[in-house]
């Protein structure tokens, strides 16, 4: 399994992201119950989220974003993803 690093910046339009936000968390919540989401959320400032998954690779992180609420309704401005080495910290085995 591959850890994967993915920054949001939000768009202009907060209203309408405000209307998809409960979906997003909602598919969001699902994620993490499937483990597929180890962390995720906004900034302090509400310009972006930070998210971090946990996906078999690459294309299956596509999917899983591609498939985010967020995603479909064009609410994000830029995605900047990364793939993550974890070595210390609570989740390292």
């Amino acid at each position: 399994m591959a850890k994967f690093v993915v920054e949001l910046v939000y768009g202009a339009d907060r209203d309408h992201r405000l209307e998809v936000r409960p979906a997003h968390r909602e598919y969001s919540k699902g994620l993490g119950e499937r483990g597929v989401l180890l962390a995720g959320g906004p900034y302090a400032d509400d310009l972006g989220a930070l998210l971090i998954y946990e996906v078999a690779d690459a294309d299956e992180l596509r999917e899983v974003l591609a498939a985010d609420p967020y995603t479909e309704a064009g609410v994000i401005a830029e995605t900047r993803i990364r793939e993550w080495n974890a070595v210390t910290g609570s989740w390292v085995a």
